[in-house]
């Protein structure tokens, strides 16, 4: 056997060495792409509820630019900084949640025991506080659950009723926890669940509408 044929047989393998290589490498890529795909769609779809969030408050209600602006910016801090929390709690939720306690009117219920557009009690207030306290640092919000401390501070009422539905999912399961945010009632639980049914309608609608935006 000549030496040229010896290199050829030798460059030959190299040749689909490399190229064994590299679908191996092309293969592991496309695994980790499919892997991760599920978790980008789903963060994606929670910024795309935040922009509804925005949009059905624009539409629907007399808010000032700033209260908008406070429960957005509310949204994108956990987002960004506690992402296990925006796993199980998504802004449709709380705006089902606030359509249905208030019809997001910043008010007093219950002889002034809950507070606000999500009607949050001072109880449930400082038990959310206790159990996270570095969130309420990070929001500069470390006072008594007075009317007049939270009247003005919509992202404050925001993040404690994400809290605290992240805490009754977690404990108590995703059945139940519409339930017991309002003290354990199903007829409650059937509205949250009844309102957040046509706005996932209107959630669809609005991505629709969105893409042909884009388009």
């Amino acid at each position: 056997m000549t030496v040229r044929v010896i290199k050829a047989r030798k460059s030959y393998k190299k040749f689909v060495f490399t190229i064994i290589v590299a679908i191996l490498v092309l293969l592991v890529f496309l695994s980790l792409l499919i892997i991760l795909q599920p978790g980008r769609e789903k963060y994606n779809e929670y910024l795309t509820q935040v922009s509804f969030f925005e949009s059905y408050l624009k539409e629907y209600y007399q808010f000032e630019e700033e209260v908008i602006r406070d429960f957005t910016d509310a949204f994108m801090m956990l987002y960004e900084e506690y992402t296990y929390i925006t796993e199980l709690v998504l802004p449709i939720e709380l705006l089902a949640i606030g359509i249905v306690e208030t019809n997001f009117k910043n008010v007093k219920g219950d002889k002034g025991e809950s507070l606000g557009y999500f009607q949050i009690q001072a109880p449930t207030y400082w038990y959310m506080k206790n159990k996270y306290p570095e969130i309420y640092e990070k929001l500069n919000f470390t006072h008594a659950w007075y009317w007049d401390n939270v009247k003005v501070r919509p992202d404050v009422q925001l993040i404690t009723a994400t809290l605290y539905l992240y805490d009754l999912k977690i404990r108590y399961g995703e059945t139940e926890a519409y339930s017991l945010y309002n003290g354990i009632s199903k007829a409650y639980q059937d509205k949250v669940n009844y309102t957040k049914s046509w706005l996932k309608v209107k959630f669809e609608e609005y991505k629709e509408a969105q893409k042909e935006l884009s388009k």
